[in-house]
């Protein structure tokens, strides 16, 4: 055994820690020649496929997080009254939480042509395996979303680990989206072959988490006047005038630099008006001036992270993405009312009901779905109790299956009205415009047919909220008024301490 002397035994301690924090922070190589397209693509700060920075679109992803209800619902679509180049209007993506989510809505804005993902069922950080499919569960049997289109992931609070992606993965899920992007590390999305390449101040970079196949989105950051990273609701973090300058020159960043996707990414509640409550009309209407603004510049387009991840796997240049069937908003001729989301739907005083909907009563909670009624309050343990009605009785409903889309399947008659192939639960993307019959009360608007070393701190801003607001609109949000610091020293002085643990 070779004794080191004090000096030599400390400088040896510090020299492994440096390289063990090296490691963990900074992102595994990936070999572009053996990581291919669809399943596989390395982090890169450039376009896939070759593509030059000025023939791929402008992606804009608007994302919305937490309960899907009345109120927030009317908000998102005043977020989303742009359109794209091919006439289409734009989608969203909505990570569902279960507390008090009204799933007959959750229905609608998936048959509307946008994407319903899972945020977990109570909405805590670093989330078991059975809040995961608890929720992606809820989403099948209660807003008739089929398991197939169900393919993202994002994390309450941003609080994730490499366990958290590896049971999203297990239960069938597609990608997550709660990484953090800032300048240096603003990659396109890329697969976990290799494993993480953002936040790598966590110290998950480099280290022996790999999940191939399974993409990451990241949440691309606005940098701030003070060289602050701001990541969800951007529009908290100053004035309306300062988030707009803000906000416009990361975009532009992203739009003359390499075509990153540039996300805005918003907690509903805080851009919502409720009896008693602070009037936050001229913020709201500032995030909706700002996304208007992006409409119409050439190559933008508006796209849910279902539909980025589509391009990601086949890219194809901005001049041919009108062709492309996740593209496109083709109306389904369904031929009579069903209850499948597109049906006449009333809301007064925050009740939603119609002459199909089921409404589910439990006391504190209350919610419409054109499906069953669960026996029993879903819980945790239990998220899809047997249904109320016997499988015999005349007012059972069906089940979706998953070889048929939301808006083609008759839960009352148990039937599917469209027998191609394309009717699956897979492409419902580009045929969910509703027909010109069915309408909804809670469409508010009419829709048209650095930091230079990229460290920068990352903040996550949160609104105040008074006791006043019912205790379904106090959500629990991943903006968490806090600043994740980059603390590389940090990381070599636990690495050290470890290490002279071990000597």
């Amino acid at each position: 055994m070779k004794v080191l002397g004090i000096t030599s035994a400390i400088l040896t301690v510090l020299s492994v820690a440096s390289q063990l924090a090296q490691a963990a922070t900074t992102p595994a190589a990936c070999d572009s020649n053996t990581c291919k397209l669809p399943d596989c693509l390395c982090p890169s700060l450039t376009p896939p496929a070759g593509l030059s920075p000025k023939d791929v679109p402008q992606f804009v992803t608007i994302t919305f997080d937490d309960s899907l209800q009345p109120e927030l619902l009317s908000t998102a679509h005043e977020l989303l009254n742009v359109t794209n180049p091919n006439g289409c209007p734009a989608k969203g993506s909505w990570y569902v939480s279960m507390l008090y989510t009204n799933f007959a809505l959750v229905q609608q804005w998936h048959a509307e042509g946008n994407e319903v993902a899972d945020h977990t069922f109570t909405h805590v950080g670093q989330p078991s395996l059975q809040e995961i499919a608890a929720a992606r569960n809820m989403l099948n049997q209660y807003a008739g979303i089929p398991l197939s289109e169900i393919k993202g992931f994002r994390t309450p609070f941003l609080n994730y680990s490499t366990d958290t992606f590896k049971e999203a993965s297990q239960l069938g899920l597609k990608y997550d989206s709660s990484v953090s992007a800032v300048v240096d590390d603003c990659y396109w999305p890329y697969t976990l072959d290799n494993g993480l390449a953002n936040d790598c101040w966590e110290g998950d970079c480099g280290s022996d988490f790999k999940l191939p196949g399974f993409w990451e989105i990241p949440m691309y950051s606005v940098v701030d006047g003070s060289g602050i990273a701001q990541l969800m609701d951007v529009y908290l973090a100053g004035s309306t005038a300062d988030v707009t300058n803000w906000s416009t020159t990361n975009f532009e960043r992203h739009y003359n630099g390499n075509r990153q996707p540039f996300g805005v990414y918003v907690h509903p509640t805080h851009l919502t008006n409720y009896p008693g409550t602070a009037d936050v009309s001229d913020l709201k209407n500032s995030v909706v001036s700002f996304i208007k603004s992006l409409e119409g510049k050439p190559d933008v387009w508006f796209v849910t992270n279902a539909q980025l991840l589509q391009w990601m796997q086949n890219p194809v240049p901005a001049s041919q993405l009108a062709d492309q069937p996740y593209m496109k908003c083709n109306t389904p001729q369904v031929g009579k009312e069903i209850c499948n989301g597109l049906e006449d739907i009333t809301i007064t005083n925050g009740v939603v009901s119609s002459s199909l909907l089921n409404t589910c009563s439990f006391g504190t909670s209350s919610w419409a779905t054109c499906f069953n009624c669960p026996g029993s309050e879903p819980t945790l343990d239990n998220p899809t109790p047997s249904p109320s009605v016997a499988t015999t009785d005349p007012n059972y409903r069906h089940p979706i299956p998953e070889d048929c889309d939301t808006v083609w399947w008759d839960p009352i008659a148990g039937q599917c009205l469209c027998s191609d192939s394309t009717c699956s639960g897979t492409s419902s993307s580009n045929s969910t415009a509703a027909p010109s019959n069915a309408t909804s009360a809670t469409n508010a608007t009419t829709t048209t047919t650095t930091n230079t070393n990229g460290t920068a701190n990352i903040a996550m801003n949160q609104a105040v909220v008074t006791a006043d607001v019912p205790v379904q609109q106090l959500v629990a949000e991943e903006s968490g008024a806090t600043s994740l610091t980059t603390a590389v020293l940090g990381l070599s002085l636990t690495a050290g301490v470890a290490t002279m643990m071990l000597l």
